[in-house]
């Protein structure tokens, strides 16, 4: 059967049911409310830099079997895991920057490498990046009936996606590939793209059918400290409420957001007043804020995502800045999170990157992210290959001795 790619500015063309047919078995992140949200914000202003969203979608005889979210930037001040040179380059030296004394050969090889990136034409100052925006995640969705059609319309897709890159003069970049989605791998592997371990992801399996049975898991110490944590905030007189109609709060959800993330710097994206508007207006119900009020006015909140048999705790903010270990940083991040998971019978719960230690003694198990890159000129591709393997391997050991939280933010 043959199958047909285009690429479109939006998704605005598909109907519901359409969306709803390529999607349904998909994350929140690439979901058609999701989706929906996307095409309703201005990318670029939270992004910090200028980028053009497309969808690579294949169809058979004028239905879309598969779809594939991407964008293209060449923005000098995009948030920073937007760009491939501050990942890739940037990110490395500042990492080692007080490392051992064998570190100044890596910052001497960022350098290196860099220089022949630059000689070479490969385009690191942008990139054509295949992730659903304001996500961690990288995904094709299809949605064909056979096995056979499913694959041919994957490589449609990749090869697509190649040849948008050639035409742009810029790298191919895969970003957030989990650990588990071996089907994906294989087809990028098959089409030469490189593996890069980029970090580990935090996620728990929800144990049993009731937050009693969370509990359970724990020795009778570590139980003790974590009712604690719960009951701290509650004893200062601090009650959690969920709140789904968060375009009624958005000025005080941006507000509280930007307080908590600001220490970043630039290196977080930004969430305007419109943002959780559309976050109401489009994804709700799957969306959902966790809101703490003391004395009847709100002190912080947690933003939840979920679809299907899955959750992500995607955004904290408080009212004021200070250390996130904090009993109502505890509550907000995972314990609410946890009682929304048990209502809605989720089975896993997505926690964020970094602070490994701190939420595996809560209950967390790590998950490797990947990403893959191709770059269009095969001279480039040969030259930084081992630049680009070193850089993985040197990720991934990192990540195992448990270095990787100072090159990870908390925000995808």
């Amino acid at each position: 059967m043959t199958l047909t790619l285009k690429f479109h500015d939006s998704v605005s063309h598909l109907s519901d049911a359409e969306l709803d047919a390529l999607t349904s078995e998909s994350s929140v992140f690439f979901g058609r409310r999701w989706f929906r949200m996307l095409d309703a914000v201005d990318l670029s202003a939270m992004a910090r830099g200028e980028l053009s969203l497309r969808y690579a979608i294949a169809y058979q005889q004028g239905t879309p079997v598969a779809l594939c979210p991407c964008f293209i930037t060449r923005s000098k001040t995009i948030y920073t895991p937007y760009s491939l040179e501050h990942f890739l380059f940037t990110s490395w030296k500042k990492g080692f920057a007080n490392g051992p004394a064998w570190s100044r050969a890596a910052i001497a090889a960022a350098d290196l490498y860099r220089n022949v990136a630059w000689r070479t034409g490969a385009g690191f100052d942008g990139g054509v990046f295949v992730t659903s925006p304001l996500s961690m995640r990288s995904s094709i969705l299809c949605a064909a009936q056979s096995v056979d059609v499913a694959k041919q319309a994957r490589e449609l897709i990749l090869q697509g996606l190649r040849e948008l890159a050639t035409s742009e003069r810029l790298p191919l970049y895969f970003y957030g590939v989990e650990r588990d989605d071996t089907t994906l791998r294989e087809a990028l592997t098959s089409a030469t793209f490189q593996e890069i371990f980029i970090y580990d992801d935090n996620v728990m399996d929800v144990p049993g059918d009731n937050f009693d049975a969370y509990l359970g898991q724990f020795k009778s110490d570590v139980r003790r400290v974590l009712k604690k944590e719960m009951a701290h905030a509650r004893d200062t007189g601090v009650r959690f409420e969920r709140v789904s109609r968060m375009g009624e709060m958005a000025e005080q959800l941006e507000r509280f957001y930007e307080v908590t993330y600001s220490k970043y710097g630039n290196e977080h994206l930004r969430h305007p007043s419109t943002f959780w508007a559309a976050l109401d207006q489009h994804v709700s119900p799957e969306a959902e804020a966790v809101v703490a009020y003391q004395n009847g006015d709100p002190i912080g909140f947690s933003l939840l995502l979920h679809k299907n048999d899955e959750m992500w705790f995607y955004r904290v903010g408080r009212a004021e800045a200070g250390a996130s270990e904090t009993p109502l940083y505890f509550n907000l991040a995972f314990y609410e999170p946890l009682r929304r998971a048990y209502e809605l019978g989720v089975k896993k719960l997505w926690l964020g990157a970094s602070g490994y230690e701190t939420k595996r003694r809560r209950g967390a198990r790590r998950h490797g992210l990947y990403s893959y890159l191709w770059i269009p000129g095969r001279w480039s591709r040969t030259v930084l290959q081992p630049y680009v393997s070193a850089y993985s391997r040197v990720a991934m050991a990192m990540a195992a001795s448990g270095t990787q939280n100072g090159r990870i933010r908390k925000t995808p």
